[in-house]
C-alpha cells in the first residue's frame, strides 16, 4: 500500500474515541470516520480529530480498515461483512461473544485474506514485552491478578472484559497447548458475572492460576512468572519489573531459630516505545500494509476464546 490506509473506527464509546485518537496521532494513517448509532456522538469524537462522523456502517467499509470497539454483542454482525469484503479489521477484545462466531471471523478473513487482530492490548505493554527475555529456562508457573472497583456501567461478563486478557497472556508466556480449564465465578443481585478465577493447566506442566474482580476496593494488574531459578514480578499498570533469585536459605540459632534467607532482587530497566494502545495500532498498520504475518496474527486469536469458552462452560 503506497498511501497511509485510512482507517474507521466503529463505536464512539470512550474505547472507540481512545482508537480514534490513536489513529489521528498515528503518521502513517489517516482517521477518516468515526461511526456510531448516535451521529452525533460520532461528530464529537471524529471532528476534532479531522476526521467525520456518521451512523453509516456503509462509510466504514469504504476504509482501508476498521477498528470495531462497539459492543461485544455487534462485533459479529459488523466484522463479518468487513472481513468478507476484504477489509481488514481490528476487533475489541473478545472477538465475538461465543466460539461458533470467532471461528466465523477468523475464516472469514483466511477466505479474503484481509487482515484480523483481535484488542489484546497488554501483548504491547513493555513490562510484559521486557519479562519475555529475562526467563532462564521454561516457566512453571504464572499468578494473574487483574481486580477493578465496581463499574456499575460495565454490564458484560468479568470473563469477557478482565480475565481474557490474562489468559492470552498466559498463553503467549508459558507456551505450549491447555489440557485442561477449570473456574468458578460470582454473579451480582443484577445478574452480572463480577469475579471469576481459573485455573489453566499446559501440556508440559506448567500451571497458570488467574483471578479477576469487579468488585475490589483497588485497581491491580499484575502477573508474576516462576521458573525454577527466578520469579519475574510483572506490573502491569506501572509498567515494570522486579526479579527474584533465590540463593540460600538456612535456620540459624539466636536465641532459638530464625530461617535466614538470601535473595538477589533486582529492577531490570523496561524500554517503553509508546502507549502499549498506539505500539498495538502500529502492528496493526504492519498488518495491513502486509509487513506483518497476516497469518501468524491469525493463529494466535483462537486459543484464548478456546479458553475461555471452556470457563463459561464450566462455571454456568
Amino acid at each position: 500500500m503506497s498511501t497511509a490506509p485510512r482507517v474507521a473506527v466503529v463505536g464512539a464509546g470512550n474505547m472507540g474515541a481512545n482508537h480514534a485518537r490513536v489513529i489521528a496521532a498515528s503518521p502513517r494513517a489517516q482517521l477518516a470516520v468515526v461511526v456510531d448509532v448516535d451521529a452525533d456522538r460520532a461528530d464529537a469524537v471524529a471532528g476534532p480529530l479531522g476526521g467525520r462522523g456518521s451512523s453509516d456502517l456503509a462509510a466504514a467499509a469504504d476504509c482501508d480498515a476498521v477498528i470495531v470497539a462497539a459492543t461485544t454483542e455487534a462485533h459479529l454482525d459488523i466484522a463479518l461483512p468487513l472481513l468478507e469484503g476484504g477489509v481488514s479489521c481490528l476487533v475489541e477484545k473478545p472477538l465475538a461473544d461465543d466460539l461458533t462466531a470467532v471461528d466465523q471471523l477468523i475464516a472469514a478473513s483466511e477466505a479474503s485474506g484481509a487482515a484480523l487482530m483481535c484488542g489484546f492490548v497488554e501483548r504491547f505493554n513493555p513490562a510484559v514485552v521486557g519479562a519475555r527475555s529475562l526467563l532462564h529456562g521454561a516457566p512453571v508457573h504464572l499468578l494473574g491478578i487483574r481486580h477493578s472497583p465496581h463499574n456499575p456501567r460495565t454490564r458484560s461478563s468479568v470473563i469477557d472484559d478482565l480475565l481474557i486478557h490474562d489468559i492470552d497472556l498466559a498463553l503467549d508466556l508459558l507456551g505450549g497447548s491447555v489440557v485442561s480449564v477449570s473456574g468458578g465465578h460470582w454473579v451480582s443481585p443484577d445478574g452480572v458475572e463480577e469475579l471469576a478465577d481459573c485455573t489453566m493447566v499446559f501440556d508440559h506442566g506448567a500451571v497458570a492460576t488467574l483471578s479477576s474482580s469487579r468488585v475490589s476496593q483497588r485497581k491491580v494488574r499484575s502477573l508474576s512468572l516462576s521458573s525454577a531459578d527466578l520469579l519475574v514480578e510483572i506490573d502491569l499498570l506501572r509498567h515494570d519489573l522486579t526479579t527474584y533469585h533465590h540463593r540460600s536459605g538456612e535456620v540459624v540459632d539466636r536465641d532459638g531459630p530464625i530461617y535466614r534467607a538470601e535473595t538477589v532482587v533486582e529492577i531490570p530497566f523496561v524500554r517503553h516505545t509508546g502507549e502499549p494502545l498506539a505500539v498495538q495500532f502500529d502492528h496493526f498498520v504492519d498488518l495491513v500494509t502486509s509487513d506483518a504475518s497476516r497469518d501468524a496474527e491469525r493463529a494466535s486469536l483462537r486459543a484464548p476464546h478456546a479458553a475461555v469458552a471452556q470457563i463459561k462452560a464450566g462455571v454456568r
